[in-house]
């Protein structure tokens, strides 16, 4: 006797088959092309490491677009024996630097064939781990403290990018305390006597990074230590605590910021106050975002090395990805000092 949900099941079944009898592939959009249906599989996977001209491209898009091509992601897993996921753990991209950072993985991450998951790095709740989806591979960014606190999964590879290295991993560190040591002699070089460094409480991260090299400056220059620790919550919160200590302490005449985000907020602290930037207190910032060029006054800042890191951090994952065996890889690279009107004295 048939039942109702029996009937339902088969009638599903028919429309899955139908489905699948009508999906298109990509030798099927190659045949109608007249081309190879690697060709077609290289531009739908939107793979720029291979020379196929531009016109192609878009032959090759029109036609998936014009028989329904859907590409199934699961079949694509199953026969390779991998995802094509990569996992982003990092920062929230809100922020100016974090932001450039996922533009700049998120392209080359997509150009090597994968897809990317991304995993916020939230300090206040270390529960999440981007190894919580089924990815080929993780690209942990800033995230030192966090990993210290998890074992990283076996079988998966994990390369971190930023200014501590992890010894487990393959790893891209940026020199934080070099940039910083070039911050804060600029601002003993122009003349500044009362320098203060702007930063948010981050104890390990500072022991060895920004503060460090600020205090190791000053000292040197035979100049007093002048720390400005912001309430955490974004640029309001720092503007609001510059204007605070200024009010209670006086201006310095020299503020090296703990990021770009900090420098634009202190700025305008300044501004608020009645003071000029550069005549009255020179700052400097960290990132040497694209924001820094068209602030009002320009920004000078220590300018990371962006694109060399994600790139060298990709290189390395691919690496591991395709030779799990290979020696630790492991690479250093400098930060420079991009000096504009925020740090001129008049």
């Amino acid at each position: 006797m048939w039942r109702a949900d029996s009937r339902f099941k088969v009638a599903q079944l028919n429309v899955l088959t139908s489905v699948a009898a009508m999906a298109v592939t990509l030798r099927d959009i190659a045949k109608k092309l007249d081309i190879s249906h690697v060709t077609v599989s290289l531009v739908l996977n939107d793979r720029r490491d291979v020379t196929i001209s531009d016109e192609t491209r878009a032959r090759v898009i029109d036609m998936a677009q014009k028989m329904g091509y859907r590409p199934n992601h699961a079949a694509r897993a199953l026969a390779k024996g991998r995802t094509q996921m990569i996992a982003l753990w990092m920062a929230s991209p809100s922020k100016l630097y974090y932001g450039k950072v996922f533009e700049t993985l998120y392209g080359l991450i997509r150009n090597a064939g994968y897809e990317t998951v991304f995993c916020l790095a939230d300090y206040a709740d270390s529960s999440r781990k981007p190894y919580d989806w089924p990815v080929d591979g993780i690209v942990a960014v800033d995230t030192y403290e966090l990993v210290g606190k998890f074992e990283l999964p076996k079988g998966i590879p994990v390369v971190t990018l930023g200014s501590h290295a992890e010894s487990r991993s393959d790893s891209v560190t940026v020199d934080i305390y070099g940039g910083a040591t070039k911050a804060t002699q600029h601002l003993v070089e122009i003349g500044c006597k009362r320098i203060a460094h702007v930063t948010t409480q981050r104890p390990l991260a500072e022991r060895t990074g920004r503060s460090a090299a600020y205090k190791a400056i000053v000292k040197g220059a035979g100049l007093k230590s002048e720390v400005i620790l912001c309430e955490p919550g974004g640029p309001l919160k720092v503007r609001e605590s510059i204007c605070a200590y200024v009010e209670k302490h006086g201006l310095p005449d020299g503020m090296f910021c703990y990021s770009d985000d900090f420098a634009f907020a202190t700025m305008r602290a300044i501004a608020d106050l009645g003071y000029r930037v550069g005549k009255d207190c020179a700052v400097i910032g960290f990132d040497n975002v694209f924001e820094a060029q068209i602030s009002i006054p320009t920004l000078s800042s220590v300018a990371q090395p962006l694109e060399d890191m994600c790139r060298v951090g990709m290189h390395f994952l691919l690496n591991r990805i395709r030779e799990p065996h290979l020696e630790r890889q492991v690479s250093n690279i400098q930060m420079s000092l991009v000096t504009r009107d925020s740090t001129i004295r008049e």
